[in-house]
């Protein structure tokens, strides 16, 4: 399971972060209507493939859908899980001060760094490389250090990551801390995938799954309205120092937790309550 997780996030950070960008610009450069007109074509493709992948049969019956039922149902699990409950408000409190600092990272690199018109693609690029080396070094680290170790120590490097840059002007050091992070940021999500399939039963994966993924796109939402509004007020830095505090507050209360969280379902790990 570790080891898949950790291929399917590689193959996601290629395509979207490393590959994706470039083919975009290509297209842009052969014709504008280009770009629009793979977002047309590619998700019809996708959804084709999905339509001819045949299931295994399972022992429950298909019932029909309830949209507003399903949600509860996932939201009712999830708090009543302490474990999943932790995991899930990490990330959004997580995700709330890291898209405060992202969504002035193009003036931070220009302003700050005076990288200029390209520093923003250089600053995201050097963060994919970085996802490429922790989604392939995976398997590695986590049989050296275990899911716990790499949940603390990849959450203190997301903490420090908004220190080192909000007090550097240095733009090959920052280069440097967004490479870091971007290793952590997919270690997270490989390990995140991880407890989660563990400890959510197999009926509730894709509601449990589907609140996760509106708490990390809900958090990056908030936080880029919040660093707008900081930013205005105290300029980009104060977004990381922002980011900064409240990581390092957040880390402080789920600590104790996270060696729990790391092991549910497990035998022996959390249980629900």
């Amino acid at each position: 399971m570790l080891v898949g997780n950790a291929r399917l996030m590689a193959g996601s950070l290629t395509m979207n972060e490393l590959a994706g960008p470039a083919v975009g610009a290509a297209l842009f450069v052969a014709g504008t209507a280009w770009p629009f007109a793979a977002q047309a074509v590619l998700p019809a493709l996708a959804a084709l493939l999905l339509s001819r992948m045949r299931l295994p049969a399972h022992e429950q019956s298909v019932q029909r859908a309830h949209v507003r039922r399903d949600v509860a149902e996932g939201l009712r699990w999830t708090w009543g899980n302490a474990a999943v409950r932790t995991l899930t408000l990490t990330i959004v409190s997580f995700n709330v001060t890291f898209g405060a600092a992202w969504a002035v990272l193009v003036l931070y690199a220009d302003q700050r760094l005076g990288l200029g018109p390209v520093g923003y693609g250089l600053l995201t690029s050097v963060g994919a490389l970085g996802g490429i080396v922790g989604t392939v070094s995976y398997d590695r680290l986590e049989r050296r250090l275990g899911l716990a170790t790499l949940m603390r120590v990849g959450l203190v490097i997301e903490t420090l990551t908004h220190l080192a840059l909000a007090v550097t002007t240095t733009a090959w050091v920052a280069m440097v801390v967004m490479a870091v992070f971007g290793a952590h940021a997919f270690v997270w999500g490989t390990t995140a995938r991880t407890v989660r399939m563990r400890a959510v039963p197999l009926g509730l994966q894709g509601r449990v799954g589907s609140l996760y993924a509106m708490g990390v796109y809900g958090g990056i939402l908030l936080g880029q309205l919040a660093g707008g509004l900081i930013a205005r007020a105290w300029g980009v830095t104060g977004t990381f120092w922002f980011g900064f505090v409240g990581s390092a507050v957040v880390l402080a209360l789920i600590w104790p937790q996270l060696g729990h969280v790391a092991h549910a379902g497990e035998e022996g790990g959390v249980p629900s309550r």
